[in-house]
């Protein structure tokens, strides 16, 4: 049945924005870009929300944040939105065991069992099932980071074969690739993602390019070890928002700051310039002009993307 919350429209946008979770960026780009919502206006021209409007807002925050893109759900109504939530939490309690330990642990040892056995079906497999029950997010965060993290230790240490390491990786980068499914708006702002020369590490930039395109974001993915000019040149075809940067190896960290200062130089003055990634800490500390280093991992990926829409 539809929500009987009070339909009179009372609340400016900061009351919303702190009663939802949203930023107020989001709110203008959900009711712009996507027609989520249709605030009225008070005789000064101020957005003024409803009660039915916040419980219609925190149900899309809710569903975008299990994974599911804005521009899937924004047309919905509020009925459907009640039910595709308590769809999504159904899924997410079943997920769950019996002390409140969520089975992406489980899902993890699996994975990295077929790692291991160089079993690239049932990786995939693995894969793709606990990312239909988690939802991307915490599919992303839950089990794909850490495995990318054991995937990558076990194999510095010896722990696994360079052969185990390369179908591990292939499998979890073509399985983020298929997970972002249509291309957005294309009226939505537009990253590109690389990693700069002789950076041959590149799910790190694929994590940042499956995150941003579930955010409502255009994404163009470069790959992996590529010039700081090459990587401007691109920018400036496809009239790129922003550019983001993957940082992984710490051998070499004097030749990526030097790279991403060319960079910065390169690119137009309104293009954003981000660099995350294992070795990005050591950037921060030479503060360099014009770049924001992401510390907060993917978190605060998205929420960087979500200001921006």
């Amino acid at each position: 049945m539809e929500s009987q919350k009070d339909p009179t429209p009372r609340h400016p946008i900061r009351v919303v924005a702190n009663r939802t979770g949203l930023t107020t960026a989001s709110l203008r780009a959900w009711e712009r870009r996507y027609k989520a919502i249709k605030p009225e206006r008070s005789q000064s021209g101020q957005r003024l929300y409803s009660d039915r409007d916040i419980q219609r807002l925190s149900l899309l925050r809710e569903l975008t944040e299990a994974g599911r893109a804005i521009s899937g759900v924004a047309d919905l109504s509020l009925e459907q939105l009640l039910e595709l939530a308590a769809e999504d939490r159904a899924a997410e309690h079943s997920s769950t065991g019996r002390n409140g330990t969520v089975a992406s642990s489980s899902w993890l040892d699996e994975a990295f069992e077929q790692v291991v056995k160089l079993d690239a079906r049932e990786l995939e497999r693995i894969l793709w099932k606990s990312a239909m029950i988690l939802g991307a997010n915490r599919f992303i965060d839950e089990l794909v980071t850490p495995l990318i993290h054991g995937i990558g230790s076990e194999w510095v240490s010896g722990q696994i074969t360079p052969a185990q390491e390369h179908m591990g990786t292939e499998v979890v980068d073509r399985t983020l690739a298929k997970l972002t499914g249509p291309t957005p708006n294309q009226s939505s702002p537009h990253m590109l993602v690389a990693t700069l020369h002789s950076e041959l590490h590149g799910l790190g930039a694929r994590l940042v390019s499956t995150v941003a395109a579930l955010e409502g974001w255009k994404v163009t993915h470069l790959g992996t070890s590529l010039s700081a000019t090459e990587i401007a040149q691109a920018a400036a075809e496809i009239d790129a928002t922003a550019v983001a940067i993957s940082v992984v190896n710490e051998d070499r960290i004097e030749d990526r700051r030097g790279d991403i200062s060319r960079l910065r130089a390169h690119l137009d003055p309104s293009i954003s310039v981000l660099v995350g990634g294992r070795a990005s800490g050591q950037l921060e500390e030479a503060r360099l002009a014009g770049v924001r280093v992401v510390l907060g991992g993917l978190p605060e990926l998205r929420q960087i993307c979500r200001e921006a829409m």
